[in-house]
């Protein structure tokens, strides 16, 4: 009951935000970005190397990068490793609804990306909320009928589709849309 009502709360926050937030809508591929943010759930320690190496190809290829990962536990693991560019929200980051009101979530809301990137696999709310209020000019991920307003690009993961071979989908689509 209370992860429902948590979910209706950031959901309609979400939705009230995007009545008055402007941003410059735009399609926008992987490799015509400049500014790309990622968002991602750090679930295992594979989704963290995954994610780290598509972001060394990206910064490879001139792109500017900035990651926020959710660790649904309120330690971070050994493996992490701290990145100039890669911030952790954990479960002792939230408030009582579930959002992060670290400086470095509303310096990321707030940037105006070329494109925003949702890899996580499944829903969940700290992410939802900050790419929902993202002033970014072309956001993609996860398909979900409560963030139909928030996304430009939506992709539907399959019943049973690992997390890393979802992330590799929405990377997939992103190469060759607008092209």
């Amino acid at each position: 009951m209370i992860k429902y009502i948590r979910s209706y709360i950031v959901h309609y926050l979400i939705r009230r935000a995007l009545v008055s937030l402007s941003r410059s809508k735009k399609v926008v591929n992987l490799s015509d970005a400049s500014t790309i943010g990622i968002l991602f759930s750090m679930i295992e320690e594979q989704d963290y190397l995954y994610v780290n190496s598509i972001v060394n190809q990206l910064i490879a290829k001139g792109k500017e990068v900035r990651i926020i990962g959710y660790l649904p536990h309120k330690q971070i693991p050994n493996y992490y490793l701290a990145k100039l560019k890669m911030d952790i929200i954990t479960l002792k980051d939230l408030n009582l609804i579930g959002i992060c009101k670290k400086p470095f979530v509303e310096g990321f809301i707030q940037e105006e990306f070329d494109l925003l990137i949702d890899l996580s696999a499944d829903d969940y709310l700290p992410l939802n909320y900050i790419s929902g209020l993202s002033h970014a000019s072309f956001k993609a991920g996860r398909y979900s009928e409560k963030m139909m307003e928030a996304y430009d690009f939506m992709v539907k993961k399959p019943e049973g589709m690992e997390g890393k071979r979802f992330s590799e989908t929405i990377i997939g689509y992103l190469q060759t849309i607008n092209t």
